[in-house]
């Protein structure tokens, strides 16, 4: 039975079902820019490996500005070198295509009764997974073949609004090697028993803000508030549960290009706003909080509050290098591994 708010609901331009007054009216770009901002994309796509090699700061700089929606979906399977991945891949495999293989095989059935509880959760307001939408089939598909490719890992309900966004932009078969590179070249360790991976960079980014945000740090700390409270659903989800789109898929433009460090970067800036630098009246009910997920409760909702445009250049405005990401790993790395060890020492 279809409900009233359905009745009056409209569907925006990237497929979400929407209230009449949440239509995005923004105006829309120039159809000559999109077109030549379109060709250039198009371009580089058939010249890949020099623009990789040679040209990077220059697919930085557009990925930065956004990619044409018209292109994102190949861009995003080029950026994360899925194409070339599925290439090697399929070569390799006796029946000439893996993904297909693997549908033919059957994952451990609690994996499979886990898979389907999730089809109709993971973007009931999108057109695609909306109740027996046509993209429930394909999202079944794209995680039962990776719980194949990877038993060990198997399903983790936080990959499902993953694959979902890449199917929104892909065929089933692309978006199963964009959802590989992601699980094993981006963030790798992410879905695996204990969450140990996700655990490292939550205290990687709270090292990085004792330097970059020396007083929302202060507050952390004197809350106790643990890093994993408020990274852990921004970085199992690459913040598909935070932002919608177009904001998400910007979002992803970059971190298909530049990697991890962009959660790091826009993790960073929320919290220095919210605690630090960010308007007065957000700052002050964050230093008022007397209890850590009262705290915690207020980044996230300022990570929605936030201007995008401004989170974007200060991100990009943000003092972290390479290196320094690095250091705070490896030293969350061993800090953890310090801490499991004296754990373990204990129970002796």
């Amino acid at each position: 039975m279809v409900t009233k708010q359905e009745r009056e609901e409209v569907i925006d331009p990237h497929g979400f079902f929407v209230s009449p007054d949440e239509l995005n009216t923004e105006d829309a770009a120039d159809a000559a820019v999109i077109r030549r901002r379109e060709q250039k994309w198009l371009d580089m796509f058939s010249q890949w490996p020099s623009f990789i090699q040679s040209r990077f700061d220059k697919l930085k700089e557009r990925c930065r500005k956004g990619i044409p929606a018209s292109v994102r979906g190949q861009a995003w399977y080029h950026l994360s070198a899925a194409k070339y991945r599925q290439e090697n891949e399929d070569r390799n495999c006796r029946t000439g295509n893996l993904f297909n293989s693997y549908l033919k095989q059957t994952p451990d059935l609690r994996v499979i009764d886990d898979i389907n509880k999730d089809l109709a959760r993971s973007f009931p307001d999108h057109e695609m997974f909306r109740k027996s939408g046509s993209g429930q089939q394909s999202l079944f598909d794209v995680l039962r073949a990776y719980a194949v490719h990877d038993p060990a890992v198997g399903y983790c309900q936080a990959q499902a609004p993953i694959a979902s966004i890449l199917l929104m932009h892909l065929p089933a078969e692309s978006a199963f090697w964009v959802f590989i590179q992601i699980n094993e070249e981006y963030v790798k360790g992410y879905f695996s028993d204990g969450l140990m991976a996700v655990r490292e960079d939550a205290l990687a980014t709270e090292l990085l803000l004792q330097r970059i945000s020396p007083k929302g740090y202060r507050l952390l700390r004197k809350l106790d508030v643990d890093p994993i409270l408020y990274t852990v659903e921004w970085y199992m989800t690459l913040f598909s549960r935070t932002y919608r789109a177009p904001k998400l898929y910007r979002i992803w433009d970059m971190f298909f290009c530049e990697g991890v460090k962009v959660l790091f970067r826009l993790a960073l800036v929320i919290v220095r706003e919210a605690l630090e630098v960010g308007p007065p009246d957000i700052v002050s009910r964050a230093h008022r909080c007397d209890n850590p997920m009262d705290l915690v409760s207020l980044i996230k909702e300022t990570a929605k509050l936030l201007s995008f445009d401004v989170l974007l250049a200060k991100m990009e405005k943000l003092p972290l290098t390479d290196i320094d990401l690095a250091q705070a790993c490896r030293q969350a790395r061993q800090q953890l591994s310090s801490e499991l060890e004296a754990t373990k020492n204990r129970k002796k």
